[in-house]
């Protein structure tokens, strides 16, 4: 299950979430995954952060170690590091 999958599934609205680029850099991701307020599902201190777009364009998204693990386990880290980009705290 890839980012925009999980986000789905829990019906969450990535609108309200701060713009990302598209493409960021590690040092980017790296720089926000400190700002990010909590888990987008849950609210928990965030893992990792993602670039996810579900139709509002590309917007950061924070994970907590109890959601993050389910994505990495289903995605091979090339396709994870590569399409999603992921950094982890």
């Amino acid at each position: 299950m890839d980012v925009d999958q999980l986000l789905q599934r829990h019906d969450v609205d990535t609108a309200r979430f701060e713009p990302a680029p598209l493409s960021p850099s590690w040092r980017e991701m790296r720089d926000h995954l400190a700002l990010l307020a909590g888990c987008a599902l849950c609210g928990d201190t965030c893992l990792s952060v993602w670039v996810a777009d579900m139709g509002s364009g590309p917007r950061w998204v924070g994970l907590c170690r109890g959601h993050t693990p389910g994505i990495l386990s289903e995605l091979a880290a090339p396709t994870v590091l590569g399409r999603t980009g992921a950094v982890h705290g």
